[in-house]
C-alpha cells in the first residue's frame, strides 16, 4: 500500500524549492545545459526536487514523492562523480528508467 503524502511535507518541499531558485535573472540555470560537474552536495537538494517534478511529468503523475528525492539525490551524486561531463537530463532520464 502506497503512503500518502500529507500537505506539510509538499507544502515544504514546494518553499524550499521556490527559495532555493529566488536569485536574480542573470544568476538563472538553464537545467538543460547543467553538468554533472555543477552539481555538488549544495545544490542537489533543491536540484533533487526539481527533478522530482520533472519525473512526474515524464510520467504523467501529480505526486510528489519523497522515497524518490532522497533515492535519487544519492544516487545521482554517484552517477555524477563518475562521468562529471555528462549532462544532467540524460543521466536523469536513465536513472528514472532504472529506478
Amino acid at each position: 500500500m502506497k503512503k500518502k503524502q500529507t500537505a506539510a511535507p509538499v507544502a515544504t518541499l514546494l518553499l524550499t524549492l521556490m527559495l532555493a531558485f529566488i536569485a536574480p535573472p542573470a544568476s538563472a540555470q538553464n537545467i538543460a545545459q547543467l553538468r554533472c560537474a555543477d552539481v555538488d552536495e549544495e545544490k542537489i537538494v533543491p536540484l533533487a526536487i526539481w527533478l522530482d517534478g520533472y519525473r512526474a511529468a515524464h510520467m504523467k503523475s501529480t505526486e510528489a514523492d519523497e522515497s524518490w528525492m532522497t533515492h535519487v539525490r544519492d544516487k545521482l551524486l554517484m552517477e555524477c562523480e563518475e562521468t562529471p561531463q555528462a549532462l544532467i537530463l540524460p543521466v536523469i532520464d536513465e536513472m528514472i528508467r532504472r529506478y
